[in-house]
């Protein structure tokens, strides 16, 4: 994987010829996405109307008043208010301090009237998984990776650990479609392979719908993206540095375009009502173990008995548990770190959960 454009390419000399894909290739990997979403939902899907994931129930059926709530705005012609009081009367609830899913709420209000929130939230679930996956695979192979090892990586993104702890309650964390895509429209931009303005548009246009779906995914990514652009200002100083110009113009356009978009959600959670103030990592009691990133909890497929019952000790993990990485992909991501080609997009796709 080559993250320079070709116009600063050295020439190589010419190898084999590169066999080409199968033209079905592309649809059965996206097929077997979706096969193992809905393995993973297939209890959820006997009765979606009223069945819920077990472990973390409370937080379900706010995800699904949240649904029903958008769902409702629509139909009487107006998109969610930021505040209202339908929800802890009378003082009501400031939706952008809570995980309101907001955009989904409002693009899947046909099944919501149809077949109700939490059929909603099951089909939210499931293209969370296919979608993740299939959103890192189309990201690595349009930047040269083989279909095989494109498909693989696709796989361990939306089916991780990670993603399968949040699906216990957090459909905001689960549904993680957007981070390659923004991942791949930075690195676009900072390399010089897209151009600058178009890119930072795409670029602003990403980071606002994750921002109506998650702000702490968006949080998360953008911490991802940080890692990836010192990792290659690291790799290729004079490359980057000739593309400063260029970059900083089209992030300056995703900034812009972001900030427009999202500037009258912000003003209501900082300065509207009922806005939260204060440390909030004063408060935070959830907090990652260092034997977390080697202990499966008993959701895993494998995982140890002493494992999982020392997991259950601590019942707040239930939905937060998303730490765990494995012995064997904590080597990958410890060899892949100092071998000499690694690509900050491995590093994105290897170590982002």
């Amino acid at each position: 994987m080559d993250l320079l454009p070709s116009a600063v390419r050295r020439t190589q000399a010419a190898g084999p010829p590169r066999v080409r894909a199968r033209p079905w290739g592309p649809w059965l990997v996206l097929a077997l996405y979706l096969l193992g979403a809905v393995a993973l939902t297939w209890r959820l899907w006997a009765g979606p109307e009223s069945r819920i994931q077990v472990g973390d129930t409370t937080d379900v059926n706010l995800f699904a008043w949240f649904i029903r709530y958008s769902a409702q705005s629509v139909i009487h012609g107006s998109l969610p208010a930021l505040v209202t009081t339908a929800m802890n009367a009378p003082h009501g609830i400031n939706l952008m301090w809570n995980t309101s899913l907001l955009l989904p709420g409002v693009l899947l209000t046909p099944v919501t009237l149809l077949a109700g929130p939490q059929t909603t939230l099951t089909l939210l679930l499931t293209l969370g998984f296919a979608g993740s996956a299939a959103s890192l695979y189309w990201v690595l192979r349009r930047w040269g990776v083989r279909i095989g090892p494109a498909a693989l990586g696709g796989a361990v993104y939306g089916f991780s650990p990670a993603l399968l702890a949040v699906a216990v309650g957090h459909y905001h964390l689960e549904f993680a479609v957007l981070p390659p895509l923004l991942i791949d429209a930075m690195l676009r931009i900072v390399t010089g392979r897209g151009h600058p303005i178009k890119s930072g548009i795409w670029l602003g246009l990403l980071a606002a719908a994750q921002f109506f779906i998650g702000e702490e995914l968006l949080v998360d990514t953008v911490l991802a993206a940080g890692v990836v652009l010192v990792v290659l200002a690291a790799m290729k100083p004079g490359a980057v540095a000739g593309q400063a110009g260029r970059s900083l113009a089209g992030l300056a356009v995703a900034a812009g375009i972001a900030l427009v978009i999202c500037s009258y959600a912000l003003w209501m959670q900082f300065l509207g009502p009922l806005a939260q103030h204060g440390n909030p990592w004063k408060a935070n009691h959830f907090r990652n173990r260092a034997a977390a990133f080697v202990t499966p909890s008993g959701n895993m497929l494998l995982h140890t008995s002493s494992g999982a019952a020392a997991v259950a000790r601590h019942p707040a993990y239930v939905a937060e548990y998303v730490a765990y990485l494995g012995y064997p992909l904590l080597v990958v991501l410890i060899v892949r770190s100092i071998w000499p080609h690694l690509t900050p997009l491995a590093i994105a796709s290897n170590a982002f959960w």
